[in-house]
């Protein structure tokens, strides 16, 4: 009669049994599911995207912008993918690397903020559109209601 291959659960596996298991476990799933992508910190992309615009500017590689701040490729690339959050120090070196003050990579507000802020401006522009039409509107309609009490007022 030939054994069992489930385990006994209250039993815990030692050694090459627990071994055998684990590469049964990784053959019936032989592609571990990677953890989704969460989006990427705002702080972040703003870096990425000030350290991107001043590479390209100054015509610099990844690989000369490295060098150049004293930090490998791979570093550059992760910080303009917005993948990699730098050290103070690391950041200093790229700043002073592409003629930046360290203040240069940081927005100035919270971008959460700057966001609510255009949102609330593109509201307000829409509103004042229509709102200048409405006083129009009201204008026109005080100018009439006038013309006509001012020319009951003749008739009397």
């Amino acid at each position: 009669m030939a054994k069992s291959a489930k385990a006994d659960p209250g039993r815990a596996s030692t050694g090459k049994n627990a071994s055998a298991k684990a590469k049964a476990v990784a053959q019936d799933d032989p592609e571990p599911k990677a953890a989704p992508e969460s989006d990427p910190d705002p702080v972040l992309v703003y870096i990425a995207q000030v350290v991107l615009k001043a590479r390209k500017k100054m015509g610099l590689t990844q690989l000369q912008l490295s060098r150049k701040a004293g930090c490998n490729s791979t570093a550059v690339f992760m910080v303009e993918t917005a993948r990699q959050n730098m050290t103070i120090k690391s950041l200093m070196q790229l700043a002073a690397a592409l003629d930046l003050q360290i203040g240069d990579l940081f927005p100035r507000t919270a971008p959460g903020m700057t966001a609510k802020l255009k949102e609330l401006a593109e509201a307000l522009s829409d509103s004042g559109g229509r709102i200048a039409i409405q006083l129009r509107t009201i204008e026109r309609i005080v100018g009439e209601l006038n013309e006509e009490a001012a020319s009951t007022v003749h008739q009397r």
